[in-house]
């Protein structure tokens, strides 16, 4: 009987990983590697003409949730609108 409930927290803690902690760690990647472009972009854009886009928490959200086309979005906005 304790093996059932070794094997059921072992289950569980394999669905933790898998439904929470792996999309958690690609957020995260996203987002630190989508605010290293966008320091980038903000440093050299004005060559191209871009605005300066700030560093908050919203475009952090939206380069997390969209990666690099993400940058790319959050760039064109502020430079057009």
């Amino acid at each position: 009987m304790e093996y059932l409930w070794i094997a059921a927290g072992v289950f569980v803690l394999f669905l933790v990983h898998k439904l929470i902690l792996a999309p958690m760690r690609h957020l995260l990647v996203n987002v630190v590697v989508g605010l290293i472009v966008l320091y980038g972009v903000n440093h050299f854009g004005y060559l191209f003409g871009f605005q300066h886009v700030p560093i908050t928490i919203g475009t952090g959200l939206i380069i997390g949730l969209f990666g690099l086309p993400g940058v790319v979005l959050v760039t064109l906005y502020y430079t057009f609108f």
